[in-house]
C-alpha cells in the first residue's frame, strides 16, 4: 500500500529524497531532508541577503588607521569620542602629559605637606603645655605615652619591666633612620651603665664605654642639662626612687670629651 500524501521529497535537484520527516529552511522555507536542510548544504539563496546584513549591522570601523576592524556596536572614547576596537581601547588619548603628572603630584603633596604642618603645631602645643604644666605628674605621664608611641629596645625585656625614654643623639652623630632624637625602651632592673650601652646599641650610636678611652658615653637631662649619674652601677630604680629621673623623660646622650660636666645649652638638642 503507498501513502503519496506521506513525507515530502527533498528540494535539491540531484537528491529528491522522500523523507517523511522533512525540514523546512527557516531562511529560504524550501523543504529538505536531514542531509541537505542547514544552508550551506542546499546553498541558500538568502546566505548572502543575510552575511550582507550582518555586514551593514557591523558598521562602527576602528578609528586607529592601521586597523581594518569593524564592529557591530560603537564603543567611543569618553575623551576623543572616537570609535576604537577593543584591541586598541588604549589608544593612548587618556595618559597624562609630564606638565598634567606634575600638577596631579603638587596636588596630592598638598594634603601631606598640611598634615606635617599641623602635627608640628600640635607637638609644639603639647610641648608647650608640658613645660608650662604645674601638675608635674600629669605632665610626665603625657611625655610617657608619647614616648611609647615610637619607642624601640630590645624584644626580649617584658612589657611589665620597661622603662621609656626620649633619647637625643650626641650632636657628632647623624642617623638618617631616627633623626636626632628617639624614643627606646630598656629594663628598669639595669643599672644605668647597661641602660647607657642598651640606648647606643639600639640608636647605632658608637660606644667605648667598654675600654679605657676617656671619651665615654653618658646621660644627661635634657631640662636642665645635668648630667643624671657619674656612678655606671647604679641601679635605674634608685634614681627613679630618689626622682633623679622619671619614666617617659628626654635625655641626651653625649660623650663625656665633649661635655666635661654638665650640659650648658640642652636647646642644641631637638
Amino acid at each position: 500500500m503507498e501513502f503519496p500524501e506521506t513525507g515530502k521529497h527533498c528540494s535539491v535537484k540531484d537528491c529528491k529524497l522522500l523523507d517523511f520527516l522533512p525540514f523546512v529552511c527557516e531562511h529560504c522555507q524550501v523543504t529538505f531532508c536531514k542531509e541537505h536542510f542547514n544552508m550551506i548544504s542546499h546553498e541558500c539563496i538568502k546566505t548572502e541577503n543575510t552575511k550582507n546584513a550582518i555586514e551593514q549591522l557591523a558598521s562602527f570601523p576602528c578609528s586607529k588607521e592601521s586597523c581594518k576592524e569593524v564592529s557591530p556596536v560603537e564603543m567611543p572614547c569618553i575623551k576623543c569620542k572616537q570609535h576604537f576596537c577593543v584591541t586598541h581601547r588604549h589608544h593612548g588619548c587618556l595618559e597624562l602629559s609630564e606638565t598634567e603628572k606634575t600638577q596631579k603630584l603638587k596636588k596630592w603633596q598638598i594634603p601631606k605637606k598640611q598634615f606635617a604642618e599641623a602635627k608640628a603645631i600640635v607637638d609644639q602645643q603639647i610641648e608647650d603645655s608640658l613645660k608650662k604644666s604645674k601638675n608635674t605628674t600629669l605632665a610626665n605621664k603625657v611625655q610617657l605615652m608619647r614616648v611609647k608611641c615610637s619607642a624601640i629596645g630590645p624584644k626580649n625585656i617584658p612589657t611589665s619591666e620597661r622603662s621609656y625614654f626620649l633619647v637625643h643623639l650626641p650632636l657628632t652623630i647623624k642617623n638618617k633612620h631616627f633623626g636626632t632624637s628617639k624614643g627606646a625602651f630598656v629594663n628598669m632592673h639595669w643599672t644605668i651603665g647597661k641602660c647607657i650601652d642598651s640606648m647606643a646599641d639600639t640608636l647605632k650610636v658608637p660606644n667605648n664605654n667598654n675600654t679605657t678611652t676617656t671619651n665615654k658615653l653618658k646621660l644627661f637631662r635634657h631640662s636642665t642639662g645635668n648630667l643624671i649619674c657619674n656612678t655606671m652601677d647604679t641601679p635605674l630604680t634608685k634614681l627613679f626612687e630618689d626622682s633623679v629621673i622619671f619614666d617617659g623623660e628626654r635625655v641626651i646622650l653625649e660623650y663625656s670629651d665633649n661635655v666635661p660636666n654638665d650640659i650648658i645649652d640642652s636647646s642644641l638638642y631637638k
